[in-house]
């Protein structure tokens, strides 16, 4: 397969010459519209039987950009500066790595080594998405189309999870792929206050609900870019008003705090009168929950009034802290390894805090600088721009969704599952693009 990314024969370093015909076969964004679509539509716990967990169709693809981004690198015939983001994650790969190493220099249970080694390949993949993603796309029109195809099939799997929550019923289970085996057992359909928490494709719902909230941002944009296009407007909003719908139905109190996270990073992007269409949409939305889910207004509002007594998720977390010190006080600079601390040791809930823990202080500082440098690069862009202007609108888009998944970490133990981080590099990535072709247009 041809693409025409970072060849060796370009002048612009970003794959292609200006006025040159375009290259025949797939570019950067076809391969990432791919590695999206096979993420979310497969359900995270079929794999090729042979290989186990590090075999689903999604994680293999990313292995296969990540070498394929390394391969284009060492041909390059002219010298290019690394976007920022790419050193960021590559040197999250590389504390990784050198925690696994140290790992190994002590006793260490093959359970641990087990999972340690699938949590390398796992990260390896997932950079794949980030690093063609930064480099890759070439032009802001190809960056939008990307954009818009994550929207749509984000869309998809959140309209997924809403027929789960009304049919209450997984449906994955019942699927079979030739090919394909079930890795893990399918999570079960259960319920919080009688009503279900779906899950999607994903292989938890908190998980489903972190991927929701991160591409609601890019749904809401994918709408406003459209809103020129008088016949198909009112087409271009159905992904936010289903991603939307379904995050107010997750029953997950992390995926309604990354919404309201999105929406504060976006509103400063919008115009005077998408702000208002903004306000109204969410009114009428909440009226709508409130008539046709009779009880899930209360159930939200539960799930915050739990932080005054504490309840058992809040508690477990507040728990964890002395715990994960302790073990963060006998390795406190590269951790007792990435990937070693099982689950069945305990479950932090919170990525930043487990990072502590198996990668002490410096992937701590890595994984925080993964999200905050591109963040920092598309707040430096946005400053020059106008409200509501096509470049505005995608720039804080990224941001928001970014910004979504970097505090969501601190919800969950993200890195433990395949779906949420593996989208969420690919949205570094195009962060780091999007600085990227800002900076050249400004040149």
């Amino acid at each position: 397969m041809r693409t025409h990314w970072a060849t060796p024969h370009s002048e612009d370093g970003l794959g292609t010459v200006p006025g040159s015909p375009r290259p025949v076969g797939a570019d950067a964004v076809t391969l990432l519209s791919i590695l999206v679509v096979v993420r979310l539509v497969l359900p995270s716990q079929l794999v090729i039987g042979p290989l186990g967990g590090a075999g689903a169709p999604a994680t293999l693809f990313g292995l296969m950009l990540t070498a394929y981004w390394f391969w284009h690198r060492l041909r390059r015939v002219k010298a290019e500066k690394a976007a920022s983001v790419n050193g960021a994650a590559l040197v999250l790969a590389a504390v990784a790595l050198a925690s696994v190493v140290v790992s190994l220099s002590r006793p260490i249970e093959a359970d641990e080594m087990g999972l340690s080694i699938l949590s390398f390949v796992m990260l390896l993949s997932w950079l794949g998405g980030l690093l063609l993603a930064s480099d890759g796309v070439t032009s802001f029109d190809r960056l939008q189309t990307l954009v818009s195809r994550v929207a749509v099939v984000g869309s998809a799997f959140a309209g997924f999870g809403l027929v789960q929550f009304v049919t209450k019923t997984a449906w994955v289970d019942r699927l079979s792929i030739p090919g394909l085996v079930v890795n893990t057992p399918v999570y079960p359909l259960t319920e919080r206050d009688g009503y279900a928490r779906a899950f999607s494709t994903a292989i938890h719902p908190i998980e489903f609900g972190s991927v929701i909230a991160m591409l609601l941002p890019l749904t809401i944009v994918f709408g406003l870019l459209g809103s020129g296009h008088r016949r198909v407007s009112w087409v271009r909003w159905i992904p936010a008003g289903v991603t939307v719908l379904a995050a107010a139905l997750s029953s997950s109190r992390s995926t309604i705090v990354g919404v309201v996270i999105g929406a504060v990073l976006l509103w400063p992007a919008l115009s005077g009168i998408q702000r208002v269409v903004g306000g109204i949409a969410t009114l009428v939305l909440g009226i709508f929950v409130f008539i046709t889910v009779p009880g899930m207004v209360g159930t939200i509002s539960g799930l915050f009034g739990g932080f005054v007594g504490l309840d058992s998720s809040v508690a477990s977390r507040v728990d964890s802290f002395p715990l994960a010190m302790s073990y963060f006080s006998r390795a406190p600079v590269l951790g007792r390894g990435f990937g070693t601390f099982l689950p069945r040791y305990r479950i932090f809930d919170d990525q930043y805090l487990l990072a502590l823990v198996e990668m002490g202080v410096l992937g701590l500082i890595a994984i925080v600088a993964l999200w905050v440098v591109p963040v920092l690069g598309i707040v430096r862009v946005l400053a020059g721009t106008s409200p509501g202007s096509t470049q505005r609108l995608l720039g804080a888009g990224l941001l928001a969704s970014c910004v979504v998944g970097g505090v969501g970490l601190a919800l969950f133990d993200g890195f433990g599952f395949p779906m949420m981080p593996a989208i969420w590099f690919v949205l570094l990535g195009l962060a780091g693009a999007y600085r990227r072709l800002s900076r050249a247009s400004s040149e």
